[in-house]
């Protein structure tokens, strides 16, 4: 059976360079499709979206991440600060609805409270840089964390 799994992994590795050439040779043009990558960055947009304090009401609470760690959305007068676990907290911006990016480009929230089952989305946030105990250094990291 591993020799069967074997012959057909390697046909189809021989395969594909033969079928490209002859593509190349026929003066077909190869097909690509392209793919947008993730892009981990918190960019401010030019513009904000409109939301009045009963919108914001909607979202005041805790939301539990994937990770284990709890997303705080507090409402603070008329501005929103969001923050995660005992970080320090984020004034954020509504961007478009649902999303909300920190005006110090440190943390981006994707919600949607109407989903089925309840509230999901994601967390968009830099995780500075630590220094370990053998002396290294990881630096900072930008991380998407999944709302459960």
């Amino acid at each position: 059976m591993k020799t069967m799994c074997l012959a057909v992994v390697l046909g189809s590795l021989a395969f594909s360079p033969a079928l490209l050439a002859q593509q190349i040779d026929s003066g077909q043009e190869p097909v690509s499709v392209p793919v947008k990558a993730n892009q981990l960055r918190i960019e401010l947009p030019d513009s904000y979206y409109k939301m009045w304090p009963e919108d914001y009401r909607d979202l005041v609470g805790y939301y539990t991440l994937s990770n284990g760690q709890t997303l705080s959305i507090v409402g603070r007068g008329m501005n929103m600060f969001a923050y995660v676990d005992q970080d320090r907290p984020h004034k954020i911006v509504s961007t478009s609805r649902g999303t909300f990016v920190a005006l110090d480009k440190q943390l981006k929230v994707e919600l949607d409270l109407k989903a089925e089952g309840g509230p999901k989305g994601w967390v968009t946030m830099v995780v500075p840089p630590q220094n370990l105990a053998d002396g290294r250094i990881v630096p900072e990291q930008v991380l998407t964390i999944a709302m459960r």
